[in-house]
């Protein structure tokens, strides 16, 4: 292992370990030439004398050194180095689909479908350049920011024209994502990546691969003889278009498969445009379809299929009636308020209203397995077997803060972001700290804190300037009491950040550096960060509108609802909203709660009850 502060070759400063793979050792480094954040891969020494291992590694930094497309790793730089070999490229921080699919599980199909297509146009731009991946698998695939996959590790790539690497008959790759032709040392193609992508895609759909074995030669031997079973048997959501898709791509026979990889992105960007597909989240959903069984289950087992076929609907939450009536319209139900239940009770409630659950994990404070989101909000009227997307909670994903005390001020901003945390440096006096180096954080080192949160590091400017004057105390004071108290002291206020908080009331100074008692010179700055204002809404007129509608709009924007019946006499106001608290513009912070009061048949009981909407995207505390 390289310690931290190692610089390989001159120029790449190590940062931290970020992991390692079967021949090489993957590291943070600063750039010290262009001053940027880069990944280097390392090959491990005891593959450094192997001339296969060098010849792979070389291959990949060629290979994917002619290769710039977004959605392939970019190589900034290779060479040797202490008897060993490195390359260095794009910092990618961000999970492997491999540690995605582990935490999550299978994926709806829509998200499953927009991933495989980004591999397949990094597939599709290497293969346009004649290079062929070869060992296309989650491990390899990296969920960047903003949603950008990005396709790494050509260790066994190779040019189309070129030779084969290894003897003839030996095999190369990963067990369970190699193609028929892999598995029995066969010639490989683009044929070969486009099969890859087909169990990537399959094991997206069902959160596992179509073949397992006890061993590597027994996964092979099932690529080269065993059908795979249809995804729909795993998860039925998934629709019977994309299993022939996914199916296609797992031929045995390269001929039969897709020719190409812009040919199998057709193929699953066509699914979406003939409505195949359950909505994306911004989307009305539709009824969903139950998978049929395969025509030779159909042949000849008189009416057994019939059976399997209203098994599977109910399975999945569709609807009786739309099996029997191919006409006429479809019964609706009111989406039910599944916030703050257990993501078990959500998916059974819906089930239990011919409803089908569909979830997705998010970090957040609340308790895992906990619903926080859904889509469409309580109190929507969709057509009995639509999706509800559910957002369930997998806790606080939190982290150690690491010891940075002592080091140069780049060094310890990347060992915070590497950790998930984001700094803010500011400037202090010290005489035992030589300027420019770290002389602690807040909250302090070792303590356990919330990833994405605000770590302070605190940088030496050098010994104390004589005549330097005393740092008040404003944490706590308004944000102009504290500029008064500082201008005061001869010193410099600069509101550097502010935070969203329901503690402090907004404009109050919540961090001071330096810190109070410091001493700086005159005209030093004190950066501040002020508690912001928390966001507040308008609330929009519902009166006059039916209850499910009013509770829809008042929960897509963004607010609770209490509802409470009133007895009426007149026949045409019974359901409909006769008055809203408080009125319509009044403006709420997000989460608080409007009641409507709603008609009620003459003679029924006054009731109250109260549905929750979950706060809109970028809400909520600091």
């Amino acid at each position: 292992m390289i310690a931290a502060g190692t610089v390989i070759d001159g120029r790449y400063r190590v940062l931290a370990k970020l992991g390692s793979g079967g021949m090489a050792d993957v590291y943070l480094a600063q750039d010290e030439l262009l001053g940027r954040q880069v990944a280097v891969k390392v090959l491990q020494d005891r593959f450094a004398g192997d001339q296969e291992f060098v010849e792979r590694f070389r291959r990949e930094a060629s290979a994917a050194a002619s290769l710039s497309h977004p959605n392939v790793v970019a190589i900034f730089d290779r060479g040797s180095w202490d008897g060993t070999y490195y390359i260095a490229m794009e910092y990618l921080p961000g999970k492997t689909l491999k540690e995605v699919i582990r935490e999550q599980g299978p994926m709806p199909p829509g998200e499953a479908i927009e991933i495989a297509i980004q591999v397949l146009r990094a597939a599709a731009y290497a293969h346009r350049h004649g290079v062929i991946h070869r060992d296309l698998k989650p491990h390899n695939i990296i969920l960047a920011e903003e949603g950008r996959v990005v396709v790494t590790d050509f260790g066994i790539a190779r040019a189309a024209s070129d030779g084969e690497i290894t003897q003839a008959g030996s095999i190369m790759g990963t067990a369970q994502y190699l193609s028929p032709e892999q598995a029995e040392g066969g010639r490989v193609s683009e044929a070969s990546d486009i099969y890859a992508v087909g169990i990537l895609l399959y094991e997206l759909l069902t959160g596992t691969v179509p073949f397992q074995g006890e061993s590597a030669v027994a996964v092979a031997l099932q690529h080269l003889s065993a059908p795979p079973k249809r995804p729909s048997l795993l998860n039925p959501a998934v629709p019977p278009e994309l299993d022939r898709i996914v199916l296609k791509a797992l031929a045995k026979d390269p001929a039969q498969r897709f020719p190409t990889a812009e040919a199998f992105i057709a193929a699953l960007s066509s699914l979406n445009q003939n409505g195949a597909l359950p909505p994306p989240l911004d989307q009305q959903p539709t009824e969903a379809i139950p998978a049929l069984p395969p025509a030779e289950e159909r042949e000849g087992g008189g009416r057994r299929w019939w059976v399997a076929l209203l098994v599977a609907a109910l399975a999945a939450g569709g609807a009786v009636a739309g099996l029997l009536l191919s006409r006429g319209e479809t019964a609706k139900v009111v989406v039910p308020a599944l916030i703050g239940q257990s993501q078990a009770q959500a998916v059974s409630e819906l089930r239990a209203d011919g409803l089908v659950g569909v979830a997705s994990p998010q970090t957040s404070t609340a308790p895992p397995g906990t619903v926080i989101g859904q889509r469409p909000q309580a109190g929507a009227l969709v057509p009995k077997g639509s999706y509800v997307y559910l957002t369930v909670s997998v806790g606080a994903q939190t982290a150690l803060i690491p010891k940075v005390a002592g080091l140069p001020q780049g060094k310890a901003e990347a060992l915070l972001r590497a950790a998930g945390f984001v700094p803010i440096a500011t400037q202090q006096p010290s005489k035992r700290f030589a300027a420019g180096t770290v002389i602690g954080t807040s909250p302090p080192e070792a303590v356990e804190a919330q990833k994405g949160a605000t770590v302070v590091l605190y940088v030496s400017s050098g010994p104390p300037v004589e005549g330097a004057v005393g740092v008040p105390a404003v944490v706590g004071s308004s944000e102009t009491a504290a500029q008064e108290a500082l201008l005061a002291a001869g010193l410099t206020p600069k509101v550097v950040g502010n935070r969203e908080t329901s503690t402090y009331p907004p404009g109050t100074v919540l961090v001071q550096s330096p810190a109070a008692g410091s001493k700086l010179a005159k005209g030093g700055t004190v950066s501040l960060i002020v508690a912001a204002p928390r966001r507040q809404l308008a609330v929009p007129n519902v009166v006059g509108k039916q209850e499910a509608q009013a509770a829809a709009e008042l929960g897509a924007a963004g607010f609770k609802v209490a509802v409470r019946q009133e007895p009426v006499s007149e026949r045409k106001e019974v359901g409909e909203v006769l008055e809203q608290l408080p009125p319509a513009g009044q403006q709420l912070r997000p989460g608080e709660t409007v009641t409507i009061v709603v008609g009620s048949p003459q003679g029924g009981p006054s009731t109250t009850k109260t549905t929750t909407a979950p706060a809109r995207k970028g809400e909520g505390e600091g």
